[in-house]
């Protein structure tokens, strides 16, 4: 048994495993041979020809890596099933509150950055044009400057408390989230540490089957 907090560490710990198998599978040099094929005797009667493995050293098979990540894969989906079935027995909805509180709290910084906004003026000298007739009515152009200005359009102080009322909202659900995280038990068993290093894990999965 373990609690809800522990096992979404182990759902992530699961997925960065797969993800490092992933790597290795993704990697050329990893699933395939390279020989160099030295070709004296083409060359001059009576050489030998020689193979040399340039092959990059690895750590690891190619099955060797499948067969951890189909172990990985089988324990991914027990621990979602184990989740499933003790959020469907809280009388607290995890789901929605987490997510109610992640868009409660991202609305409350982009107010928080609004209101913390200075007005400010950008001035571009010269770069205005102007006509006048001068005294024999002809027209006659004049340069001045051009001051952009600005300034925050809304009640500063108003969305300032809807700022700070989400926060204190998102921070009131998310003690409710902490509590539901650490009291509820997760019906799994870990097969890895998640404390472990991930080279660590596999070395040892490995190890384990000899």
């Amino acid at each position: 048994m373990i609690t809800m907090k522990e096992a979404f560490r182990h759902q992530k710990f699961l997925a960065g495993l797969q993800s490092m198998c992933g790597h290795y599978l993704a990697d050329r040099d990893f699933y395939t041979k390279k020989v160099e094929k030295h070709l004296r005797a083409k060359v001059l009667p009576g050489q030998e020809n020689e193979d040399v493995d340039i092959s990059e050293p690895r750590r690891y098979t190619v099955q060797e890596v499948i067969d951890f990540c189909r172990v990985l894969m089988d324990e991914e989906e027990k621990l979602a099933a184990a989740v499933h079935k003790a959020k469907s027995e809280m009388d607290f909805d995890l789901d929605t509150a987490v997510i109610a509180n992640r868009s409660r709290r991202a609305l409350a910084e982009k107010l928080k950055q609004e209101t913390g906004f200075e007005p400010m003026h950008t001035l571009r000298r010269g770069s205005g044009t102007g006509y006048v007739l001068d005294k024999d009515g002809k027209p006659t152009t004049f340069s001045y400057d051009i001051d952009t200005v600005v300034t925050i359009d809304f009640d500063r102080g108003k969305v300032k408390n809807q700022s700070q009322a989400l926060f204190r909202e998102a921070e009131k659900l998310s003690i409710e989230i902490d509590r539901a995280m650490l009291a509820e038990v997760v019906d799994y068993e870990p097969k890895f540490d998640p404390n472990d290093a991930m080279q660590n894990v596999l070395d040892d999965f490995l190890a384990s089957r000899k």
